[in-house]
């Protein structure tokens, strides 16, 4: 077959399809959602469709399951919300600050 006609055939289909799918802000909530729980065949079969006729979604998904690997390499849950605890200053570290603060910019606490 001409590699031509193959490229014109291939974007008459993408085009067909991307008129039926839904929108890229539907199917980013939708591919987030694939990484957390199973997803029916139909659910998969459209996102697959979709993957195929939309390379920005494609990269989506890319980025977000290389987000989930790294957080799970780090001990994170993708489940549960993420929780970040900064150490706390001490109450000497605390009036330094705030003397500092006083004698240089004026401020009073």
């Amino acid at each position: 077959m001409n590699t031509g006609l193959f490229q014109k055939l291939k974007w008459l289909v993408i085009l067909w399809l991307a008129r039926r799918l839904p929108d890229c802000k539907s199917m980013t909530s939708s591919l987030g959602e694939s990484l957390d729980r199973e997803s029916t065949w139909r659910e998969n079969l459209v996102m697959k469709l979709h993957l195929f006729t939309c390379e920005a979604c494609e990269r989506y998904l890319h980025q977000i399951e290389f987000l989930k690997k790294a957080m799970h390499a780090h001990g994170e849950h993708s489940g549960d919300a993420l929780e970040f605890s900064a150490p706390s200053l001490s109450a000497e570290s605390k009036e330094r600050m705030k003397t500092f603060l006083r004698n240089n910019l004026g401020l009073l606490f």
